[in-house]
């Protein structure tokens, strides 16, 4: 008797030591899997915190450059012209005539540098007219390269999805002349009432995004994750025969 009441006290000791520690194994796992969830969410909000200080950022130079530096060289170059034309000497006048040439190329550099920060037409006419003359400058600069964007109906986008979207594009892009041994791209965007659909498609050099995204070091593919999680869309590579084929997709508020 004394036998089996020492090994009923044993069996509800063991049975209540195996219930608190498996109680605090899973306070432990829970305590790290919360701890773990509150750095992502931080981490995400930090990363979300930046990318708008960058846009910010990126707006104010950008408007400082048009509206300050810009005015400043039309000036100068205006108050050379004047002089240019009063001047009698042909040595001077060939001095003035390249300062002009000079501060136009400024001039050029400052536009250039000021669209590149941030597109004025973003705001004033959208993604699809951005995305166009964005594609007509580089089709300029490699006319080897036809890029080309479709919209086959209304697509629209706030400005600051846009403007992820936009950043996501140009990354993509400058991997593709970079490395990727194209002809062509073609850049699809559509929409409806709960979603916004962008297919990017070229004919370069194949490879896997999520491969090449874990063994690269560089900023560029992280850049696109990144913006990628900013917008929480939906991003899919799809097999093809020839290039590559990339599938994004935003909820669009209601």
């Amino acid at each position: 008797m004394e036998t089996q009441e020492v090994n009923t006290i044993l069996w509800i000791g063991t049975s209540v030591s195996l219930f608190f520690g498996g109680g605090l194994i899973f306070l432990v796992l829970f305590y790290q899997n919360h701890l773990a969830k509150i750095r992502r969410e931080e981490a995400e909000m930090l990363l979300k915190t930046s990318l708008q200080s960058e846009k910010n950022e990126r707006k104010r130079i950008a408007a400082d450059i048009h509206d300050g530096l810009s005015g400043d060289l039309n000036a100068a170059r205006n108050f050379v012209a004047i002089l240019q034309s009063q001047e009698a000497d042909d040595d001077k006048v060939a001095i003035l005539k390249g300062i002009h040439t000079g501060i136009e190329a400024a001039l050029q550099n400052t536009r250039s540098i000021s669209y590149k920060l941030m597109p004025p037409l973003l705001e004033s006419s959208g993604l699809i007219a951005t995305l166009k003359d964005y594609f007509d400058r580089l089709n300029t600069a490699y006319p080897a390269i036809n890029f080309r964007v479709y919209a086959p109906n209304d697509t629209h986008l706030e400005t600051g999805p846009a403007y992820e979207v936009l950043r996501i594009i140009q990354e993509f892009s400058t991997n593709m002349i970079k490395y990727g041994n194209i002809s062509q791209c073609a850049v699809t965007c559509s929409g409806s009432q709960s979603t916004t659909t962008i297919e990017i498609v070229d004919d370069g050099t194949p490879y896997h995004f999520e491969s090449l995204y874990k063994a690269s070091n560089g900023a560029g593919l992280g850049n696109i994750r990144s913006r990628l999680k900013i917008l929480d869309a939906a991003f899919q590579q799809k097999e093809t025969a020839v290039g590559n084929h990339f599938l994004i997709v935003i909820k669009t508020p209601v």
